[in-house]
């Protein structure tokens, strides 16, 4: 899997996050819903890690 450039990654405890920047152009709205569906998603796998 090669990673652009343009992606972000980053750790969380031993999880590892990447974020592919979008080929099109997004809204800050849909960024933000995006956003917000990841931490949810990071925050009910951790819960169920627990």
């Amino acid at each position: 899997m090669k990673n652009n450039t343009s992606d972000i990654s980053f750790n969380v405890d031993n999880i590892t996050v990447v974020v592919h920047s979008p080929s099109l152009v997004t809204t800050d709205e849909d960024n933000k819903r995006q956003l917000a569906k990841y931490l949810y998603k990071l925050v009910e796998m951790n819960n169920k890690a627990m």
